[in-house]
């Protein structure tokens, strides 16, 4: 009796969490939405200088802002054409291009000016540096990752609101691991359990069973 009422506080309480994990990934979602900072327009102003423009206003790129290029090929969901995705990080932010936005052949031209190749994802050449000479391709990608992790907020964000997207998008990955860990202490106890309850019917049947052998040795 005490252990049924221990496992259902339990099932009370991960299912608080869950929920109240739930809220948490809406609200983030929410937030992430409200913060989020839309490219409108990418212009050339000269030779290696591009203008972004954005909703909080223009912000100029050079080639020295360059940090990583990704590109990334999908279909549309409704026609099935398809799509180019790239994501440029620069030291003032990350911008996103669509093959189906209008400035998609000026941003095509920013990084086709840097990738001449048209890899999926092009770091700066570290061949310069003795130093990095050495590493492996995934290492100078994962160096690469962790340079520009500071930079992973839509460019144009005010400064003032970038420590606050990182604060949200940390609340986020935070419930989602609570909300996973009380997810599997609801589900995985029941599982645990279900072997355990053959066991009366299992004494039950040998009870009958040696109630029918002594009444028909009584028979006897």
């Amino acid at each position: 009796m005490i252990f049924k009422k221990i496992q259902i506080d339990r099932e009370r309480i991960a299912g608080v969490v869950i929920f109240i994990s739930l809220f948490v990934i809406l609200l983030s979602v929410l937030g992430i939405r409200l913060l989020d900072v839309k490219v409108s327009n990418v212009e050339l102003i000269d030779r290696g200088l591009y203008t972004v423009v954005t909703d909080h206003g223009s912000v100029n790129v050079s080639r020295d802002d360059i940090l990583r290029i990704e590109r990334t090929y999908t279909n549309a969901a409704i026609t099935g054409a398809p799509v180019e995705l790239d994501r440029i990080y620069t030291t003032k932010g990350f911008i996103y291009i669509s093959s189906l936005d209008p400035f998609y052949k000026t941003g095509l031209q920013l990084i086709n000016s840097f990738d001449f190749e048209g890899k999926l994802v092009w770091i700066p050449s570290t061949n310069n540096q003795a130093t990095e000479v050495v590493k492996t391709a995934s290492q100078l990608m994962n160096d690469n990752l962790k340079l520009v992790q500071p930079f992973s907020y839509a460019i144009g964000t005010p400064s003032k609101l970038s420590t606050l997207v990182f604060s949200v998008l940390f609340l986020q990955y935070l419930a989602l691991a609570i909300g996973g860990m009380a997810l599997v202490v609801l589900v995985f106890p029941l599982r645990m359990e279900t072997p355990m309850s053959a066991r009366p019917f299992m004494q039950e049947d040998s009870e009958y069973c040696s109630t029918e052998e002594a009444l028909g040795v009584v028979a006897k």
